[in-house]
Parts: C-alpha cells; sequence; structure tokens
C-alpha cells in the first residue's frame, strides 16, 4: 500500500471547458445596440430563437412597426419563397422581436403579424436538425465571426448522402445575405456581431487574451458554408 503524506496534497478544482474563460456574468449591454430576434415555432410547438444584433445612431427608436417591418422584409419575397418551399408547414417564423442593449433590462418590442408557415410538401426533418449560416466580417479569427441556424427543414432540403441539397443552401444563403441581412439594413439598423465585454484571461496554450470592453463588428456577408446538417443539441436528436 502506498502511503500519501497529507501535507503533499493539493486542492483540485474542476474545469468547465465549455465555459467562456473570460465571460463576465450579467445581462447583456453592449452600446447603440439591439437586439432582432427571429422566433420559430417548430413542428413540436416549441419556439426556437435567431439573436442577431443591429447598430444603431443616435437614441434608439425601436416600434412595434419596425418589428412588423423587420418581419415583412424576412418573409416575403421571391427569397423567402425559396427557403419556405424547404421549411415544413408545421414550422416557420412566427414573430420578429427588437430589445435596446445600450442598457440592461430594457423591454422586448414584438411585431403583430401572424405566423409565416413553411410551404414545402416534404416531410418533416427532425426540429433539432438545421442548417448553420456563417455571419462574417472584414476581420479573421473565430472572435470576428458569428453564427445562426436555420431550423424546420422538411425532406425538399435532404440530397443524396444525407446532406443539405445544393437547392437548399443556395436558398437559405441567399435569404440571410439578401433578405435578414440586408432588411436588417435597411430597416433602421446596420447588422453587427454583438460583441460582450470580456476579462482578461490566459487561455490553455499560455496566450494572454487582453480584457475587452463591449462592442460591435459589422457583418459583411452571410454564408452556407458547406452542406452538412447541423443541430445545436449537445445530447443528439431526441
Amino acid at each position: 500500500m502506498r502511503i500519501v503524506a497529507l501535507d503533499t496534497l493539493q486542492q483540485f478544482a474542476a474545469v468547465n471547458l465549455r465555459l467562456d474563460p473570460g465571460a463576465i456574468g450579467g445581462p447583456v449591454v453592449i452600446p447603440q445596440a439591439a437586439q432582432i430576434t427571429i422566433q420559430w415555432t417548430l413542428g413540436n410547438g416549441k419556439v426556437g430563437n435567431n439573436v442577431l444584433y443591429g447598430r444603431y445612431s443616435g437614441t434608439f427608436a425601436g416600434t412595434t412597426a419596425q418589428a412588423n417591418a423587420l418581419k415583412t422584409a424576412f418573409t416575403t419575397g421571391a427569397l423567402w419563397t425559396a427557403v419556405a418551399a424547404h421549411i415544413a408547414p408545421g414550422s416557420g417564423i412566427q414573430a420578429v422581436t427588437i430589445r435596446d442593449v445600450n442598457s440592461a433590462f430594457q423591454p422586448i418590442i414584438s411585431s403583430t403579424v401572424s405566423l409565416v408557415p413553411g410551404t414545402s410538401t416534404g416531410t418533416a426533418l427532425p426540429d433539432e436538425v438545421a442548417v448553420c449560416v456563417t455571419l462574417r466580417t472584414s476581420l479573421a479569427g473565430p472572435g470576428a465571426r458569428g453564427r445562426f441556424y436555420v431550423p424546420g427543414l422538411a425532406t425538399t432540403a435532404l440530397g443524396a448522402g444525407n446532406v443539405i441539397n445544393a437547392a437548399a443552401v443556395t436558398a437559405i444563403q441567399n435569404w440571410a445575405d439578401a433578405a435578414v441581412r440586408v432588411g436588417i439594413n435597411n430597416n433602421g439598423y446596420t447588422m453587427v456581431l454583438g460583441l460582450q465585454a470580456r476579462a482578461s484571461y490566459t487561455g490553455s496554450t499560455g496566450t494572454v487574451h487582453p480584457a475587452r470592453a463591449a462592442t460591435t463588428l459589422p457583418v459583411n456577408g452571410c454564408f452556407v458554408r458547406d452542406n452538412h446538417w447541423d443541430t445545436q443539441r449537445r445530447r443528439g436528436l431526441k
């Protein structure tokens, strides 16, 4: 039996590898920015949210009419029609909400128009299945990119080999860039990445990451980078 001297033991602290080591707790506060959220109704009755950001000038001027205008931009015209053809009829965009995050705990402003459902003739895929849209800025590196997920897809988006077919990839990319990004830019905002304040920390390789004040980065393009299905559920499809 090996004997260990108690005075040589050190306390062990568990480390959560998924936790951002620079994260600062508390509400989201980003100067001159608003959260613009696309609310999706899914086939199982649950709601999925795409939380995007828009930068504004001067005083925040969000209204119900503006939320309705954003939803109209996202859900009308040929760009939406092409995407809706791959979304199951039991799913769709329920609402668009706006919340000022220039200061904490501001109210949510919601659109008042009704659900805009998908029009696919195919069978609904599992609600967890989604297509990832990448948001790019003029800077490089993972800290200068964002993403959001398009859910509610149907088998009309399914290609040979269990990938996303080319038509769906093109439709979703065009919609994300020319309907969502441009729609935000045309309705009182500039689409941006909303970057919360972060504390300084030392990474696992010894790199020192300096503190960062809350800020925004303009999004200059939205892309579907590949034809692979995605899911945000860490425990798989259920």
